[in-house]
């Protein structure tokens, strides 16, 4: 399973991503510092997806999980820009 996406999340910003090698159902949740902003289902082999981040997010952490029907699960944590970096910025190591 894996969780893609080609530009970081940004704060006032929508952010798409998808969850692909997927077996079954999948559940995906979207959080940030914990709080919940999105949970959705899917039954497809690629999931796509996408979540409004709010506006004075940026610096904080949004972190994705998915889990499908067969209990592989995978998660992944990125920083809020508060302005966009650009896709370049992916490449990091501190994402």
């Amino acid at each position: 399973m894996f969780i893609q996406t080609l530009l970081p999340p940004v704060a006032g910003k929508t952010f798409r991503f998808n969850v692909s090698g997927c077996a079954g159902a999948t559940s995906i949740e979207v959080s940030i510092n914990s709080r919940r902003i999105l949970k959705r289902e899917y039954d497809d082999l690629l999931c796509k997806s996408a979540a409004e981040i709010p506006r004075g997010t940026g610096g904080t952490i949004l972190s994705i999980h998915a889990t499908d029907s067969a209990g592989h699960s995978q998660s992944i944590d990125y920083e809020i820009s508060e302005s966009d970096p650009g896709p370049h910025s992916m490449l990091s190591r501190t994402r």
